[in-house]
């Protein structure tokens, strides 16, 4: 007699019936995707001897086929199960050009065979169900022994990478599918379970991943792959984890302006292969994130799950989840579209901070990276257990030596790119700095990061935004040879609502050095005179202006990257064209600033004489900005306008002051009126409306603010109503904000 749902893998949280129940009513859709991909495997079989590719897709195959027998009661999805099972198991090995046997074809097969196993062994023929019992067999104790043979060494302990989650996965599935077979099953589950309860405690907590979104899409779905069998098998829950409940944001905030596109950080095999149906399904039924759940349903909509699914270059693919997505769907979650989200998310352990005009479809979005190798987390847990234990448990091969870059998108067009998947990770293929021509960390190779130790490492030093007016700094000169002695690389990166980026570098070094700033762009950037230059991307045009230095010379090149993203398909070559616009100044410096300006809106930009600081005017259709950045500790002064702190940026309407940002001020004054006052430094936003105006302030203590208003009805200070005096003399509030932030509301 066939066992009831609850005894199989995976299935546990509905009986059969209820389950096919929920195929015809609240899961329709999924369950139609599901049919037609197992569908398309009657008529295509794996070819009879192992290909020079990757199987994986095997494994998905028997996971969809057996779930869609079980829904359906259609035989012929069982049959068709049999014959892919016949050829799989037919293998000698499982992986043929890497690591046969030890690796991701082998962990896919088992992970998906397993679940056939489980689900169909009540029908298979006797001995067909036993030659599969024992593929399994044969298979997971190799992957376990290569496991403990290999602790320390490669995937076997790397908690970090997509291997050891891939495989552990791979391995735990075939111990609960083989526990009723084989007494050693345990170790194998107990073994992943210890993995996996290490590896997600050492995950970042703001839910990034230094492999880059399209890993992310691919690896990461294995912690809820797991997790899930875990927690329906013993009643341990791994998923109360900050990493999983924030890494959806993570990879939305890598997203371009229609969503689809992103910042490919990382090795990404192209700038669209990184959506996941089923990872956004469990997220949202698992953390009740509305924005998960508006994202999947807005891809049916919009279609894009076709897209993906017929162009997307990573494989298994989209299709080949279809069997999860079914089971992780919860048509109850409502959806929030992302309107409601803030414009801008810090991910402070990778170092990355995004920025956006808007979540409509033609934004303008901004990704700024600096950070240590793998993440702040994972570089310096991982050096901690390699000096404890002797181990190498950092494998940082799909990071890039890419401390103060930045990807730029408008709406569906790339101004500044990033190199993507690469076989030589290069700093010159980054928005960066070169000194005396080299690069960041060990670059050159395929992994940038071997053999370096806790010493080196950039990081994300500030992030100060108010919606979409953003300002970072990120030091990156620990990300260089210790020979160069390079001692500070400051970016400061200025996101003007989308309207325009501007950049201000700050370079030292004990000696002259010959410096190169990059800007990567997909078509060659043209020079014009006084430091301007034009880069068109799709139907988007950016006027660039070269402020700071005053003396330099420039040349654009190309480059050809390529990639090969898989070692079981060795003639698989990812090839494209790049170009960068370098900027030098002339001659070797010790001490260098760049202030370079990149304009989206059509501004008139010129610099402003200063007598403290470095400040520039962007002009255009009754609309200004104002930059400006110290260049010390003496603050900026330029026509009408006096700041103690460190940067601002300021915009008007006309004659009206409309908004403004600025760091470590105490005092502002622009068009010659005392706008804001502190009695300590503070970091400080605010926006002016018809009606009132919002303030933001950053702030290591209680602090007491003046600032300019018309006269307020009421004032909020983070929800609650705050007590405050005004003196109509100098039209200026006067309250006290409490420590940390405080976010104040005038009407």
């Amino acid at each position: 007699m066939p066992r009831s749902t609850p005894d199989r893998l995976l299935l546990k949280r509905h009986s059969l019936p209820e389950w096919r129940r929920l195929a015809q009513t609240s899961h329709k859709p999924q369950f139609q995707r599901l049919l037609r991909q197992a569908d398309s495997h009657h008529q295509q079989l794996p070819p009879a001897e192992h290909p020079s590719d990757s199987i994986t897709y095997i494994g998905t195959a028997a996971l969809n086929l057996g779930l869609a027998h079980l829904l359906s009661g259609d035989s012929a999805y069982l049959q068709t199960a049999r014959r892919w099972i016949k050829v799989a198991i037919g293998y000698p090995h499982w992986g043929k050009e890497r690591m046969p046997d030890h690796d991701l074809d082998a962990a896919w097969l088992l992970f998906g065979l397993s679940l056939a196993y489980d689900w169909l062994k009540d029908s298979l023929p006797p001995t067909e169900r036993e030659a599969l019992r024992d593929k399994l067999v044969w298979q997971g104790k190799e992957l376990h022994q290569f496991a403990l043979d290999t602790e320390g060494r490669w995937w076997s302990s790397a908690y970090w990478q997509n291997h050891n989650w891939i495989c552990y996965g791979g391995l735990a599935f075939a111990a609960y599918a083989l526990q009723d077979d084989l007494p050693e099953a345990e170790a194998w589950a107990r073994r992943a379970r210890d993995n996996f309860a290490k590896a997600l405690a050492y995950m970042p907590e703001d839910g990034s991943n230094y492999e880059g979104p399209v890993y992310w899409r691919y690896g990461v779905i294995w912690f809820l792959i797991y997790a899930d069998l875990l927690q329906q098998q013993t009643g341990e829950d791994l998923q109360e984890s900050d990493f999983l409940r924030n890494t959806f944001f993570y990879r939305l905030y890598l997203s371009g302006g229609n969503l689809i596109d992103h910042a490919n950080f990382g090795d990404c095999h192209d700038r669209r292969s990184a959506h996941t149906a089923a990872l956004y399904a469990r997220l949202a039924a698992l953390y009740q994130l509305g924005e998960a759940q508006w994202l999947y349903q807005h891809f049916y909509r919009s279609c894009e799950w076709e897209r993906e699914g017929k162009e997307g270059l990573v494989k298994p693919g989209l299709w080949a989840e279809s069997g999860l997505e079914f089971l992780w769907y919860d048509p109850d979650v409502p959806e929030e579209p992302l309107d409601t989200l803030p414009l801008h998310r810090a991910f402070p352990d990778l170092g990355l901070l995004s920025a956006r005009s808007s979540w409509q479809s033609d934004a303008t979005m901004l990704a700024f990276k600096c950070g240590a190798p793998n993440g702040s987390k994972a570089w310096h847990s991982g050096q901690s257990l390699n000096r404890r234990r002797g181990w190498q448990t950092l494998n940082p091969g799909h990071d890039h030596p890419d401390a103060n870059s930045f990807v730029l998108i408008k709406g569906d067009d790339y101004i500044a790119v990033d190199d993507g998947y690469a076989k030589s990770k290069l700093t010159a293929n980054h928005s960066t700095l070169l000194v005396d021509g080299r690069g960041q960390y060990a670059d050159g190779g395929y992994n940038a990061f071997r053999d370096l130790d806790a010493s080196w490492g950039a990081r994300l030093e500030a992030s100060v935004a108010l919606d979409g007016l953003v300002y970072a700094r990120g030091e990156a000169a620990r990300a260089y040879d210790k020979l160069l002695a390079l001692r500070q690389f400051r970016r400061e990166l200025l996101f003007l609502d989308g309207d325009a980026v501007v950049l201000r570098d700050t370079v030292a070094c004990d000696a002259p050095r010959d410096l190169t700033w990059l800007l990567q762009t997909d078509a060659p950037a043209s020079e014009h005179d006084e430091g301007r230059f034009t880069i068109q991307a799709g139907g988007s045009t950016c006027a660039g202006r070269v402020l700071q230095p005053r003396e330099f010379r420039s040349q654009v090149r190309a480059t050809e990257i390529s990639a090969n993203p898989t070692s079981a398909k060795p003639d698989w070559i990812i090839r494209r064209r790049q170009h960068a616009l370098a900027i030098s100044p002339v001659g070797p410096r010790s001490n260098c600033r760049f202030f370079v300006i990149l304009d989206l809106s059509g501004f008139a930009i010129e610099p402003m004489p200063a007598q403290r600081g470095a400040v520039a005017e962007l002009l255009g259709d009754g609309r200004r900005w104002r930059v400006g950045f110290s260049e010390g500790g003496d603050g900026i002064l330029a026509q009408g306008m006096n700041i103690d702190g460190a940067w601002f940026a300021a915009a008007w309407s006309g004659e009206a002051l409309v908004a403004c940002l600025a760091g470590d001020a105490s005092a502002i004054w622009l068009d010659g009126e005392l706008q804001f006052l502190a009695d300590r430094p503070v970091d400080i936003g605010w926006r002016r409306t018809e009606t009132g105006a919002r303030l933001q302030v950053d702030a290591p203590a209680g602090t007491w603010l003046r600032f300019k208003s018309g006269s307020p009805r009421t004032i909020h200070c983070n929800g609650s109503e705050a007590d405050y005096e005004y003196d109509s003399l100098s039209e200026m509030v006067w309250l006290r904000a409490g420590a940390a932030r405080c976010e104040i509301l005038v009407s």
